[in-house]
């Protein structure tokens, strides 16, 4: 079971605490990502996309492949996909992709490429990576 993935959603699903767009939102992601965090969820596959992906699915602001905020997404995805170098079509293992966010994501990059994501002011995702990069 493949799992669709746009490239701001690697860290997004790294940082992910239980909230979100609305209930159905949340509970698909949280079943996404107790998958991932479970034993053996490092072996799962997951494909890079340049559209709504498995999380979007049932987000009220998706409409077919793209999102009703597009412009804001895109600045994300582009931002995500060039530090994690991410392209679209290519596959990867769960465990692949958090090795990569080692590889690769740094906290000034993080500041960088989140600036325009509401959730960034909350603090957890800095304080994940933080803690996850260490």
């Amino acid at each position: 079971m493949t799992i669709t993935f746009r490239p701001h959603h690697f860290l997004c699903t790294l940082c992910f605490r239980g909230k979100g767009h609305s209930p159905d939102f949340i509970r698909n992601y949280k079943k996404i990502h107790k998958n991932l965090f479970a034993t053996g969820g490092d072996i799962i596959p997951i494909e890079v996309v340049a559209h709504t992906d498995a999380i979007c699915e049932p987000c009220p602001n998706k409409q077919n492949l793209l999102c009703k905020v597009q412009e804001k997404i895109n600045v994300l995805d582009k931002g995500h996909a060039e530090v994690l170098q991410l392209i679209p079509g290519e596959q990867l293992t769960w465990g692949e992709a958090k090795q990569r966010i080692k590889d690769h994501m740094t906290l000034p990059a993080f500041h960088r490429i989140c600036e325009s994501c509401s959730w960034k002011q909350y603090g957890a995702c800095e304080k994940v990576l933080t803690e996850f990069l260490s």
